[in-house]
């Protein structure tokens, strides 16, 4: 839970820095998960995925695959996703540092 709420901290950085529009933090959409029976996390991981993709696309960091479905189809399988979600966040995270 930290490393989602660390990353999407960072990527809201990393969003303000070229005018994009942050997602909402990481403990307020479990709260809102909770709330809404995980309909909110569904719809939020939607914007954490497009965020990432947006980034990639405005840093030139090429995550792949580019689609914010496929992405959160990724980030569902088991033991894979974390090698994934790591790599992808390493990208972007090198070239925005660039």
């Amino acid at each position: 839970m930290y490393i989602w709420y660390k990353m999407t901290k960072d990527m809201n950085d990393m969003a303000g820095k070229v005018d994009e529009k942050p997602i909402m933090g990481f403990i307020l959409q479990l709260l809102l998960g909770v709330i809404t029976c995980g309909i909110w996390s569904i719809v939020w991981m939607f914007q954490f995925f497009g965020l990432m993709g947006r980034l990639s696309d405005k840093y030139g960091a090429g995550i792949t695959p580019e689609n914010a479905f496929v992405k959160l189809i990724i980030s569902i399988i088991p033991i894979y996703s974390f090698y994934w979600m790591a790599d992808a966040y390493n990208k972007l995270a090198e070239k925005a540092e660039a």
